[in-house]
């Protein structure tokens, strides 16, 4: 018996070169893709957050990726579609943003590139020996310790969180409209469980570099996260690189004391405020790998969609000038 409202063509389509083809033998309306959409294939997610951003600046851009308008194409932008359009897609997406390539940045003066080249590095045993590393903006700063993790502070905001960083892992049973939970419970990590790797000391920046994995063996992931703080800006850049080698499985960064309006990521929306029994978080997908994808109601396989290897987020910090 045929569903009452079928996919959208952009679904039921095998590569995007087809949409059209497959649109001619479909009538509208179409099933809109579902909200729990909204964090699948993460990695298609930050090229549509760039390519958005090069639409607002370039015209080029904008013409690109006009002929795939999200008001036409909703499962193509919710990423609710097979390997190949979103391929396809990924790739139209790239050149929309080189389209819109940002001019190149002047080269920096004399004063700069001492002050960089004057920066003191720390690595190996001396930093092993370091109980207390502090990434400072003009605003909001940011301490590493092993008794504390991260301990994020804006006194502009009157936020002082200790331990502010930690992650969560659990199977993922659902398909990419949405994430189901195995029976598993939420493995949970702490940024205390990284390692400082290097720590750089500028007259008017810090860098810190923590390496390592969370989890042990076959079910951990690795993880880089890169703190930078600059004397110009007022948050604190948080770089994660995560490398995943998991089927079906969702990994989120849990913010503590933290609410929404200090957390600017550079990703499509993948937050959710979550009250617990210890106090709320704002949790971030940073990865849910999920091989399932419904099309007309019936399953269909979608490997490209489970994420495997490594996957770059940016994160800012603290309190954005008005």
């Amino acid at each position: 018996m045929p569903i009452a409202t079928p996919s959208h063509p952009d679904r039921a389509a095998a590569t995007l070169a087809n949409v059209a083809a497959v649109a001619a033998g479909r009538t509208a309306p179409f099933r809109a893709p579902s909200t729990g959409a909204d964090d699948c294939r993460i990695d298609l997610k930050l090229l549509v957050w760039r390519a958005r951003q090069a639409m607002v600046r370039s015209a080029a851009a904008r013409a690109h990726l006009a002929p795939f308008a999200v008001e036409a194409h909703p499962d193509l932008w919710a990423g609710t579609v097979q390997d190949g359009v979103a391929r396809g897609f990924a790739s139209r997406l790239e050149e929309a943003i080189a389209l819109a390539a940002a001019e190149p940045a002047p080269v920096a003066g004399a004063a700069a590139v001492t002050a960089e080249a004057s920066a003191r590095v720390t690595t190996g045993k001396e930093l092993r020996r370091r109980k207390d590393l502090l990434v400072k903006s003009g605003g909001a700063r940011v301490r590493f310790t092993r008794k504390e993790g991260l301990l994020f502070v804006d006194r502009d905001d009157g936020l002082h969180s200790a331990n502010c960083l930690r992650f969560e892992a659990r199977d993922d049973r659902g398909t990419l409209d949405g994430f189901v939970p195995g029976d598993d419970r939420p493995r949970l990590f702490s940024a205390q469980f990284l390692a400082p790797a290097r720590y750089v000391e500028g007259q008017d920046h810090q860098e810190l570099v923590l390496a390592g994995r969370l989890g042990r063996g076959a079910n951990g992931f690795g993880c880089r996260l890169t703190l930078r703080g600059d004397a110009a800006a007022t948050t604190v850049e948080l770089r994660l690189t995560i490398d995943n080698r998991q089927l079906d499985t969702r990994l989120r960064a849990r913010f503590l004391g933290l609410p929404m309006a200090v957390i600017h990521h550079d990703c499509t929306p993948v937050f959710e405020a979550v009250d617990g029994d210890h106090g709320g978080f704002v949790a971030c997908t940073l990865l849910r790998a999920n091989g399932r994808l419904l099309v007309d109601g019936h399953p269909l396989a979608v490997p490209g969609a489970q994420c495997q290897g490594v996957i770059e987020h940016v994160f800012r910090l603290g309190s954005t000038p008005p």
